[in-house]
């Protein structure tokens, strides 16, 4: 890895937590002239969270229930973060009734509603805490976090005690601990929970647990007539009776049953009754206990599989081997040796039928649909059944190397520096994801990011540890961009335990230097510097005079940070003239920002000029517009510190444009703090807290550790 960290360090009073440049935020900032200093660049503020899905027109009753649990929500006393627990079996309709339930009460709750997919009931759930806090927490709060799932509890406490009221769904609990770690900080806010199975150990906490029954006649009618029209249900009341026996009231049953007379408006009632008549009685033979709602919910999806084509029943059965929350047309068609455009039709068909849920559009993606539990376990039985032997093995390395073809593809794109590595594949793509432009690029890769993890741990769990370094080596772009410290430690571990296991030197380097990086980034300053001094020794035993510049240069980075100057000079400067013997004029460049640093920290700021001047005419040169800003941000600083006040001010402002232009929130708000500390140092005090004003309004929501560094600066200036 030749690429300057992501936490390229500044001062040791502040915690590095810089991006690449990759976002796509595109808008000029105006330096306007010396004094009431204001720039305007836009507020990188996330929206309030609304997550829920829309409520369906064909809603129909749980009137009663609703009421109920109104009632008992208004009549929790104000300190309190109330816990209600909907529990029935599946198909039941937990999940609709807690959405109804939460858009009801929505204007009570400002702060935003969460919804996260606890999998309790999946085959390969649930997911780990760690997983659901960062997805949380970035929700509300973008920018780096923390590693390790204790750590991020206690953020995700914080965070939320500092906001308004909001309310959280947590859906698929399998036991109470998944709960007690997602619980909110602060009072006033509320947790809605589903789960198949009840919850006694809530009640310690005051807990209110309803559990739901199937549709009553009249309901279950009602609901098909909102459906179907109330004519098509008045025509056949003996097959709208029939009906409702079958599904036995439940809500998911009676759906699919729609969903299949939705996609064949000229067929009877009663046809469709047969046909799931014939499934249930196939049930009856195959099932210890056919009238169970489980059971009956299979029949459903039974029926709606049956009314499938060949085609669709096979990609229905394909996908559902894979280990990802998520599909689209492109994954499909690696999997099922189709095109695109095929796959895209086939999805469609299993989507109308009723046996994958839509959750949207993406730009690069296209239509993103996902398994419900219960079809997930459906599919999986019918793959079991109806494939052939090592299928789902296929299926996955099919999936892992489309998706590792893919990452490289965005890699290359995003970030084509960083050190090349072979790639390997079973299966090479045959219809290769091509992104136009690099905000295509990483837009998918962070649209696929939690597919991408789950990629990773199933490989690793298969033993397949190629696929598992070279995909974290290959989602490189993705680990600088978005800093999920906590996704990206756990993965380079696995992958250093892949490259190891590989016996490949050259990946076991780049693991451990990455893995360097981002233990960096969380300020765990002792295992950074033992991987980085491993890869120091490892490169030096291989002759890499690249990866022993590259070590000695996280050594030196990570030795400043930590507050060690003397150190980090002298690891420094060794990287340095190694760079400079292969001419490395980037990695030269790279260096010389973090030496120009170390000059200003020792006084010499006229060292420091000249060292950043270098700095930004290489990186200009190379056309590296992120870094060539860092080392102009610099310059200023540089010139501030040897009194030319003007000039370091002229060259902040134009930083921090370069920095919006290549959508750089962390330095955005960096190089409006570095223009506070030039006015600060000038005289102009109140120029310099209008700018550390703005700074931490974008500190805010990207960097909690930088908002508190600069709100006791602002403090202490009165």
């Amino acid at each position: 890895m030749t690429e300057q960290a992501p936490g390229t360090p500044l001062p040791p009073a502040v915690v590095t937590n810089t991006v690449g440049g990759d976002a796509a935020l595109h808008t000029s900032v105006q330096a306007g002239t010396i004094g009431a200093v204001h720039v305007h660049p836009p507020r990188h503020e996330p929206p309030t969270p609304r997550q829920l899905r829309p409520v369906a027109p064909a809603w129909t009753d749980r009137e009663r229930e609703q009421a109920q649990l109104t009632r008992w929500i208004e009549s929790q006393p104000e300190y309190a973060v109330p816990i209600a627990v909907l529990t029935g079996p599946v198909g039941i309709g937990k999940t609709a009734l807690a959405e109804r339930l939460l858009h009801g009460l929505s204007a009570r709750y400002p702060g935003g509603q969460l919804h996260v997919d606890l999998r309790g009931q999946t085959p390969d759930g649930p997911v780990r805490p760690g997983e659901v806090l960062g997805r949380l927490l970035r929700s509300i709060l973008p920018g780096p976090l923390p590693a390790g799932a204790e750590e991020l509890a206690a953020w995700w406490r914080s965070a939320t005690a500092a906001r308004p009221p909001m309310c959280l769904l947590l859906d698929g609990a399998s036991h109470a601990n998944q709960i007690h770690c997602l619980l909110p900080g602060g009072s006033g806010h509320l947790v809605v929970a589903t789960s198949r199975i009840p919850l006694p150990e809530l009640a310690r906490h005051g807990a209110a647990t309803l559990a739901l029954s199937p549709f009553d006649h009249a309901a279950a009618r009602s609901y098909l007539a909102r459906c179907l029209g109330p004519d098509r249900v008045q025509r056949e009341p003996e097959a709208v009776t029939e009906l409702i026996r079958l599904t036995g009231g439940l809500p998911l049953a009676l759906a699919l049953s729609v969903t299949q007379l939705a996609r064949h408006p000229d067929r009877p009632l009663s046809t469709a009754a047969r046909a799931l008549s014939a499934s249930r009685l196939w049930s009856a033979n195959t099932s210890p206990a056919p009238d169970l709602p489980g059971a009956i919910v299979t029949a459903a999806l039974d029926t709606a599989y049956a009314d499938l084509s060949r085609p669709a029943a096979r990609l229905y059965r394909k996908l559902a081997q894979l280990p990802v929350e998520s599909v689209d047309s492109s994954l499909a068609a690696a999997v099922t040796l189709l095109t695109p455009p095929e796959a895209a039709d086939l999805l469609d068909e299993v989507a109308a039928g009723g046996l994958l849920i839509r959750d949207g559009d993406h730009p690069v993606r296209g239509a993103v649909l996902r398994y419900s539990s219960a079809a997930l376990a459906h599919a999986r039985h019918h793959a079991a059944r109806d494939e052939t032997d090592g299928a789902e093995t296929d299926a996955r390395r099919r999936a892992a190397d489309w998706y590792l073809a893919a990452t490289t593809a965005a890699e290359r794109l995003l970030t084509p520096s960083h050190r090349q590595l072979d790639r390997t594949y079973v299966y090479p793509a045959e219809h290769p994801l091509e992104f136009p432009d690099r905000a295509a690029a990483l837009s998918w890769l962070d649209a696929q990011s939690a597919n991408l993890m789950a990629v990773i741990h199933a490989a690793h769990a298969a033993g397949s540890y190629g696929t598992v370094w070279q995909l974290v080596h290959a989602m490189w772009p993705w680990w600088r961009a978005a800093r999920m410290y906590d996704a990206w430690i756990e993965a380079h571990r696995l992958g250093l335990e892949a490259a190891r296991l590989y016996n490949h030197d050259l990946a076991v380097q780049e693991m451990a230097n990455t893995l360097g990086v981002g233990l960096r980034g969380v300020r765990a300053f002792d295992e950074a510097r033992r991987c980085f001094t491993d890869v120091l020794a490892g490169a030096r035993e291989r002759g890499d005079a690249r990866g022993e510049a590259q070590a000695l240069h996280e050594l030196g980075a990570t030795a400043y940070e930590a507050g060690q100057y003397q150190d980090a000079e002298r690891f420094l400067e060794q990287a340095r003239n190694l760079r400079e013997t292969r001419d490395d004029h980037r990695g030269v460049a790279l260096t010389d920002i973090l030496l120009g640093q170390v000059l200003l920290e020792r006084g010499d700021a006229g060292g420091a000029v000249g060292v950043f001047t270098g700095a930004r005419t290489a990186l200009v040169e190379v056309e590296d517009p992120h870094d060539a800003a860092r080392a102009l941000a610099w310059l200023g600083r540089a010139h501030s510190a040897a009194g030319h006040h003007e000039e370091a001010e002229r060259l902040g402002f134009t930083a921090n444009r370069e920095f919006e232009e290549t959508g750089s929130r962390q330095w955005i708000a960096r190089s409006l703090e570095m223009l506070g500390q030039t006015a600060d140092a000038s005289g102009r005090a109140e120029d310099a807290r209008s700018l550390y004003t703005q700074a931490l309004e974008r500190y805010t929501h990207i960097s909690p550790l930088d908002e508190e560094r600069l709100r006791r600066r602002l403090e202490a200036t009165g």
